[in-house]
């Protein structure tokens, strides 16, 4: 006789679960997940060129000749400041290019100098820089990508530019 009481109790608490668990209600996850990404999607658009404290523009580009007379594309960029400290271009992002899907190597502009990327920025402030890659061909297409030097985030800033 334990037994089956033993065996009825399991069954009602059994039942009382799954009684439970259907009176639960339903929540359509798939409209709140496209509520979601929607937001996600509006807030990328609206920030696309913020990346944590920086402002980055990839602007334009030209193919030049580096220090050792190769063909080099130059690419200008703006880079805007709105941390609490100074701080330059070369410190804040990492800026890369890459040319049939390869990245390109970082090279020394004819003239010699750094583009400015080493001149710091105060907060608030903006500064044109020139970063210089070393080509492999003058016919294919480059793509340039900014993000953030230290950062878990994985926001960037791509550009394209074709030679021809």
């Amino acid at each position: 006789m334990k037994k089956l009481k033993s065996v009825l109790l399991l069954m009602g608490i059994i039942t009382f679960a799954l009684a439970l668990t259907a009176c639960g209600g339903t929540e359509d996850k798939a409209s709140t997940d496209k509520k979601e990404t929607a937001k996600a999607e509006t807030k990328k658009k609206a920030d696309s060129n913020e990346l944590g404290d920086y402002k980055v523009e990839i602007l334009s580009s030209e193919v030049v000749k580096d220090l050792s007379g190769k063909d080099a594309i130059a690419v200008k960029t703006k880079f805007t400041n709105n941390s609490k400290e100074n701080i330059s271009f070369m410190v804040a992002i990492d800026q890369q290019a890459f040319q049939n899907g390869t990245q390109l190597t970082t090279t020394v502009a004819a003239d010699g100098g750094l583009g400015g990327s080493e001149k710091d920025v105060q907060p608030g402030g903006s500064l044109e820089v020139t970063s210089t890659y070393t080509l492999q061909d003058t016919q294919n297409k480059v793509d340039v990508e900014a993000k953030e030097l230290i950062s878990f985030s994985k926001n960037s800033v791509k550009k394209s530019f074709e030679l021809k």
